[in-house]
């Protein structure tokens, strides 16, 4: 069985290997963050600016599947599931979406490989091997970028959204199983530091001290644009179904960028971006939190649109499509979800990795699930690296104590400075549907 061992870190210490090359990344605990992404290389060709029959099906359909709602699956029920000592066949499909040297250096056992730049294509060949009769688990880096992938999956799995719709809200057996995204990805499943990025963990002390700014009045968008921008074109490659629409569209985007980490955009690096003094630069900044948290407290200049209309063309179409579009959340997974969903709309869009969480850690506006990323709350289940694999029933793990020892070297991502925060109310409204 698979313990907490210091070595795991010794040996990221002495690895010399290139950022995002290989599994073991460089041991530079504090890396430039990456630029704001503005490449606009996720917008859909064309010059009509009139939406046409085909992108208003396509967000017709996004539409229905972001209502079914948005789920993860914890790392300890997951274990549960697996180390149960039953019949696999019930058990998950657990689809790894990193890149082949880090799904190489250790995954989660019997997952399978496939990157998520990668997915579109799979699925629109039939090539993913996702069996049909089964829940898919994503496991993926932070998590965030899991839900990108699940979104996909339930897209082109979920062939009556309404139908889905119905049974989840009579708590009645689905008629087609659902995809979650591992909540915090292997960052929550093991303590292993080479299995993500360098310098990517979250470390909520380097979170604190950044700006936000209150709503005028409680429940409502401060910034709302009055401008309505035109939609993009309409889609034309020859595919016939709008699910097929949907993942041409969704490879395009994943495309428009070097690699999968050009997705997600680091706060530091926003906050540079936002504090440079040239707002000509400035991107179109997106809260899909929900209207009383975003009254609370957002990112200066930010705009609201609740994660499950963002689709809905009267919403999407008040974001300005010639700038780069950043979109943040609670704890960076709905946010991915709307990323994934404006990216297929057309829009160069980026998610804030960690949400509002990575921006600024006030309790009065911090997401409930905040503790969930505390460094002491991750588990150290076991990996397939090659060698064999111990797979112990969950009984034999102790709860988990996380890294004592790394906890303060973690805070590269994160603006780390002394800021004094603008009024902000003191205690946040309940939770609806953080992610």
């Amino acid at each position: 069985m698979i313990r907490r061992r210091l070595f795991y870190f010794l040996v990221v210490a002495m690895c010399s290997a290139a950022l995002f090359a290989a599994g073991c990344h460089s041991d530079n605990d504090n890396p430039s963050p990456p630029p704001v992404n503005t490449d606009t290389g996720g917008q859909v060709s064309g010059t009509s600016a009139v939406p046409g029959t085909d992108l208003t099906e396509i967000a017709a359909r996004l539409d229905l599947v972001l209502a079914l709602g948005y789920n993860t699956t914890n790392p300890d029920a997951l274990a549960k599931v697996l180390f149960d000592d039953t019949a696999t066949t019930t058990d998950p499909f657990i689809l790894d979406t990193r890149e082949p040297a880090d799904y190489a250096a250790g995954h989660i056992p019997g997952a399978v490989n496939i990157p998520l730049q990668n997915l579109p294509q799979a699925l629109l060949d039939g090539t993913s091997g996702i069996p049909a009769d089964r829940e898919v688990v994503v496991a993926s880096y932070w998590g965030n970028d899991g839900n990108m992938a699940s979104l996909l999956i339930n897209v082109a799995r979920i062939a009556d959204p309404v139908a889905q719709k119905a049974a989840l809200d009579a708590k009645t057996a689905l008629p087609y199983p659902k995809a979650t995204g591992l909540f915090q990805g292997m960052t929550s499943w093991s303590f292993r530091r080479d299995l993500v990025p360098v310098g990517t963990r979250f470390d909520d002390a380097g979170a604190a001290g950044v700006v936000v700014e209150k709503a005028t009045q409680p429940g409502t968008a401060a910034a709302t644009p009055t401008d309505v921008y035109p939609a993009f074109s309409p889609f034309t490659a020859s595919v016939d179904t709008v699910v097929d629409k949907i993942l041409v569209r969704a490879k395009n985007y994943l495309n428009s960028v070097p690699t999968q980490f050009d997705l997600q955009v680091y706060p530091s690096a926003l906050a540079t971006n936002l504090e440079d003094g040239n707002a000509a630069n400035d991107p179109q900044i997106v809260s899909v939190r929900s209207a009383a948290h975003f009254a609370l407290g957002h990112i200066p200049g930010s705009i609201n649109i609740a994660y499950q209309k963002v689709a809905d063309l009267a919403n999407s179409e008040l974001i300005d499509p010639t700038k780069p579009v950043v979109a943040y959340c609670y704890t960076g997974h709905t946010g991915s979800i709307s990323t994934m969903a404006l990216g297929i709309l057309g829009y160069p869009a980026r998610n804030l990795l960690y949400g509002i969480n990575g921006w600024n850690t006030s309790p009065a506006i911090a997401s409930g699930q905040l503790l969930n990323f505390d460094l002491f709350k991750a588990w150290d289940f076991p990996l397939n690296d090659g060698s064999a694999v111990d797979l112990a029933s969950l009984a034999d793990y102790v709860p988990p104590t996380g890294c004592v020892e790394c906890h303060s070297s973690l805070t590269a991502v994160f603006y780390d400075r002394e800021v004094a925060n603008p009024p902000i109310a003191s205690v946040a409204p309940p939770s609806e549907g953080e992610g």
